[in-house]
């Protein structure tokens, strides 16, 4: 991550104002917070991982908690990597560009944000949470603070997702120097950057 200092400083001075009220807008009943939990336990012995896992874990991240109208592709999918899954299991700590890759031979690149959530979920504390939406937001403010010109609209590489992981470990990392209160948690900067970048898919 390119980034002086100063150009974070800048990043977090432009965040702070509206960062609280992004976070509120995160929907907890969309994403329930303790199923993550869960979904991240079961992950974190990949020997164990059922078939019923891989489904929640569609479920939730595709944001179908509490819905009826489950979509037939996200189930197929589901049913593909519980198949796949026991000669394939992603192992926590171990080289997650190298499982990425693995399964993104596997599903394709049509699959690739549910790979990137695999991967989060067996490696939480080194993996985010990745969309458009988070990945939109990062592009956005890395043109306006540090005037870097990113092209790509939608994340499609494993380098997109080391982007938005380094983006938020360095604005983390130098908040408390941009004199703006106390640093956030990573969760917190993970439903901003969601929603920030969800927010300006409408404009």
């Amino acid at each position: 991550m390119n980034l002086t200092e100063s150009q974070t400083v800048a990043i977090v001075r432009k965040i702070d104002p509206e960062f609280r009220w992004y976070v509120a807008q995160y929907d907890e009943r969309k994403y329930p917070p303790a199923e993550l939990h869960r979904l991240r336990d079961a992950f974190a012995r990949p020997a164990s991982v059922s078939g019923s896992n891989i489904k929640a874990a569609l479920v939730w991240k595709y944001g179908h908690t509490g819905k009826d109208n489950y979509p037939k592709r996200h189930l197929e999918l589901g049913m593909r990597i519980a198949k796949l899954w026991p000669d394939n299991a992603i192992q926590p700590g171990h080289d997650p560009e190298c499982a990425f890759q693995q399964w993104w031979e596997l599903l394709g690149p049509s699959s690739f944000i549910t790979v990137c959530f695999l991967l989060h979920l067996a490696n939480p504390d080194d993996i985010p949470i990745l969309d458009q939406h988070n990945f939109r937001s990062v592009n956005y403010h890395l043109m306006t603070g540090s005037r870097t010109r990113l092209s790509k609209a939608k994340p499609i590489r494993f380098e997109d997702l080391v982007l938005v992981r380094d983006f938020s470990k360095v604005v983390l990392r130098d908040w408390g120097k941009a004199g703006v209160g106390a640093t956030p948690s990573a969760s917190d900067m993970d439903r901003y950057l969601m929603m920030h970048g969800k927010e300006m898919k409408k404009r």
